[in-house]
């Protein structure tokens, strides 16, 4: 049936090959697996991107901390020892806090403390988003000054030769420590995420008349961009009374996320401050989604007055400094 000796030495061959292209797959895995860790980046360098723990996330972020001066601000001596000031460090989005409220508020039960717990998760898991997000777009910036400084330039002389080429080794692995740095904050709001959302679940299954439980929810569904589900919870909380400074934010990030509309995203961040003036996170999205650099720089300003060491203050503070000056200096140019 199978043919002669001739077909089972010729069936042996096979084997052989088949065994040798499997060993060399498994080898060139391996390899791929030691060298994914090399990415150029000078932080965390055991750490491989893709792969990423929560442990190994967070060891990364503390070294970037270390290599680019943004120590981790301490939390305030003061104790937490009400619910009430766990709702204030969430109006006034005191992230240096957040832990702290986090561990009074553990365990407390009852549709309106799942809900405040709800809250204060979700609003951690959306400021590692946002610094996230504020370093992809530094390190995006930092790719076109790579890009630049790369070209070839035949009218440079060497010693202009040699400083572009120091400055771009020193952008390629700011710019590989960016990238690892993003991906580990995306790792670290994952279950802050899913804890928020939990939380504001139990909530609605407690009172499903929790106003503020859905909204919760929404504000955890318009973080993972599933809006279908975004607007199911918006509708459940548009039957409660009132209309919640949170429901204005939540209109506000959905025309941004949602429909790309700065404008009128602009206009109802304005609005959530208006109803309410301490809605810290309000004024912290309106830097930057604000796309003019002088009213960039002046959100930011109000910003500083509310929040001197908030998130966005501390990490695209210096970026908006800096195009705000460039811009002045450039528009007094044009005018001479």
């Amino acid at each position: 049936m199978w043919g002669g000796p001739g077909a089972c030495a010729s069936l042996r061959g096979m084997k052989r090959t088949v065994w040798v292209f499997l060993l060399a797959l498994v080898v060139g895995a391996c390899a791929s697996s030691k060298s994914s860790t090399n990415d150029g980046s000078t932080i965390a360098k055991d750490v491989d991107v893709e792969s990423m723990r929560p442990p190994e996330a967070a060891q990364v972020v503390r070294e970037f901390q270390q290599a680019y001066g943004i120590p981790p601000l301490p939390a305030p001596d003061t104790p937490v020892t009400s619910m009430a000031q766990v709702l204030e460090i969430i109006r006034g989005d005191r992230l240096p806090e957040y832990e702290a409220a986090r561990r009074f508020a553990a365990g407390r039960q009852g549709p309106e403390a799942l809900t405040l717990r709800a809250y204060l998760d979700l609003s951690y898991a959306g400021a590692l988003m946002t610094a996230a997000w504020i370093l992809e777009e530094e390190r995006r910036q930092d790719l076109t000054e790579l890009r630049q400084l790369t070209q070839a330039r035949p009218l440079e002389d060497n010693e202009g030769a040699q400083a572009d080429q120091a400055r771009a080794g020193k952008l390629k692995a700011k710019t590989a420590d960016l990238r690892k740095v993003v991906r580990a904050l995306r790792v670290l709001s994952e279950e802050p995420l899913r804890s928020g959302s939990d939380l504001a679940e139990q909530a609605i299954r407690q009172d499903p008349k929790a106003q503020l439980a859905y909204y919760a929810n929404a504000n955890y569904f318009r973080l993972r961009g599933q809006w279908l589900e975004f607007d199911r919870m918006m509708g459940y909380g548009k039957d409660g009374e009132g209309d919640p400074p949170i429901h204005t934010y939540l209109r506000a990030m959905e025309a941004y996320e949602r429909y790309v509309d700065p404008a009128r995203c602009e206009q109802l961040l304005k609005e959530t401050l208006a109803k309410r003036p301490d809605f810290v996170r309000a004024q912290a999205n309106l830097v930057l989604i604000d796309e003019g650099t002088e009213a960039k720089y002046e959100e930011l300003q109000a910003l500083k007055a509310m929040s001197p060491t908030h998130l966005v203050v501390r990490l695209a503070g210096p970026m908006i400094e800096d195009e705000y000056k460039t811009s002045k200096e450039l528009n007094t140019a044009f005018q001479n």
